[in-house]
């Protein structure tokens, strides 16, 4: 059974306990010191650009010292333009110095990891545990202010799912196309490794697994092979040392580029006007071709996009190039948690009981039956916000939590042999989201962005000519 439920919630946290004294044989749990100061507003851009790996490296070869990628990424602009370079995929990320933000674009493919053997000759083997795996983008970090300006800390991930390997030679001949057997997964991920090689750190006063990049400058924070072949074993009989040399690799094979670049947004002066106690909470999520918004940011810093997207925006629309996709607005209170979300809960299974067997009459045939759900779980399919306005020194803060999820079908995981056809007996579904976590300067009565994320095709997969933008405002 699904139920479509539009919610809007109010939290708020009181103690309904008289004030006691401290006990002093009594461990005391340490206190949170509360958050620091929130400094200026910046905004982000990551970006996967594949190219050809001769082109990459020849560029980079005749530029061995440049710090700032701005020149080698507006050369890689002129390869797009001609067609010898893609843009894969590229994301916003709005925040404020001295809190953190995350920013994930993901397919969550679900797969087998244990198997039963099949029964007997004819059927397939029986799957008994699964996992889900993200596929997509994600970005996490914080903005932080030091000596010499503004620096963003971020970690940088990719996951692509590959080629599958079948069970066996009867699944890889009755498979169909959105079976989902025992996938092979790709990462591409950039962190920083706390401590240098002798186990001295380097700098303790960074936090473990981010990358620094400072304001105002372009990084190129990865250069990687797109497609990364197996080493071949040469003479696994004769070698007993199992001697292995990579295949040679074609000079104009395809390398994944990664840049991100950020940059402080000026904040307006805080009005000296109370907030209210009662306010209508608002967002928005706008599709636009990623090639346009891609061209469009690279003439322009990103300080002053949040105030000129919405302008533009406006004009591309005329011409077709946006789709609101979905809208949602709830009243909030100042000094709770506000929840709004609108959704629709998916219930689905997650563990089976192995298939019974039936016999025939005579008692001489026997057929699989198919298997038996015995555990589910919900998933609320649809769009959800989370926000709270918080008071700072420098201006009301909203931090904010950001959902959207879709359901794009079933894959297959077992499939029973019927009248001669191979029917789906275990499926599972399949779901994309786009999660943004930030904290914004607070700007009433204007729409904020939020940042970006994927579009999704019809079978879930992540679309790489569009793009969705993230907004909320409050009222």
């Amino acid at each position: 059974m699904k139920t479509i439920s539009l919610c809007i919630y109010l939290l708020a946290a009181a103690s309904l306990c008289p004030a006691q004294e401290e006990n002093p044989f009594l461990k005391q749990t340490t206190r949170k010191a509360p958050p620091a100061e929130a400094g200026e507003s910046f905004l982000s851009l990551e970006e996967h650009i594949l190219a050809p790996a001769d082109l990459v490296d020849g560029w980079l070869a005749g530029h061995p010292d440049e710090k700032d990628a701005g020149e080698f990424r507006a050369a890689v602009q002129d390869w797009i333009a001609d067609g010898r370079a893609t843009l894969d995929f590229s994301t916003l990320s709005a925040g404020i110095t001295g809190r953190d933000f995350k920013n994930e674009s993901v397919l969550e493919q679900i797969y087998a990891t244990e198997l039963l053997p099949a029964g007997q000759e004819g059927e397939w083997k029986l799957p008994t545990s699964f996992e889900t795996r993200g596929v997509g983008y994600e970005i996490t970090g914080a903005g932080i202010r030091q000596k010499d300006g503004l620096v963003v800390r971020a970690e940088h991930k990719m996951t692509k799912m590959l080629s599958q390997q079948p069970w066996d030679k009867l699944t890889e001949e009755t498979r169909e196309t959105d079976d989902i057997f025992k996938p092979v997964f790709r990462v591409f991920r950039v962190f920083r490794v706390p401590g240098a090689l002798n186990d001295q750190v380097a700098d303790t006063g960074r936090e473990d697994g981010d990358v620094r990049h400072p304001a105002g400058m372009t990084r190129l924070v990865s250069r990687d092979d797109e497609n990364l072949p197996e080493p071949v074993v040469k003479g696994a009989k004769d070698d007993p040392d199992g001697n292995q040399t990579d295949p040679e690799q074609a000079p104009d094979r395809p390398v994944r580029l990664i840049f991100f670049r950020n940059d402080p947004v000026t904040d307006e002066p805080v009005a000296d006007d109370p907030l209210p106690e009662d306010y209508l909470l608002s967002m928005r999520l706008i599709q636009v071709e990623q090639r346009q918004l891609s061209d469009w940011l690279q003439e322009r810093e990103l300080g002053s996009v949040a105030k000129e997207l919405n302008e533009v925006l406006e004009g591309w629309s005329q011409d077709g190039g946006v789709e609101i996709v979905r809208t949602l607005s709830g009243a909030g209170r100042t000094g709770a948690t506000t929840l709004i979300e609108d959704v629709n809960e998916v219930i689905y299974p997650t563990e089976y009981e192995p298939c019974r067997r039936t016999t025939s009459e005579d008692g001489k045939d026997s057929r699989l039956e198919f298997a038996t759900a015995t555990s589910f779980e919900t998933r609320n399919v649809g769009s959800h916000l989370t926000s709270q306005i918080l008071q700072d020194p420098g201006g009301p803060l909203l931090k904010i939590e950001m959902d959207r999820v879709i359901h794009s079908g079933f894959t297959v995981h077992h499939r029973v042999l019927r009248d001669g056809e191979w029917v789906a007996d275990m499926t599972m579904p399949r779901f994309s989201k786009n999660h943004w976590w930030t904290t914004l300067r607070l700007k009433r009565g204007e729409w904020m962005l939020v940042g970006s994320g994927a579009a999704f095709k019809e079978k879930g997969e992540i679309d790489h000519d569009h793009l969705v933008l993230a907004f909320v405002k409050v009222e």
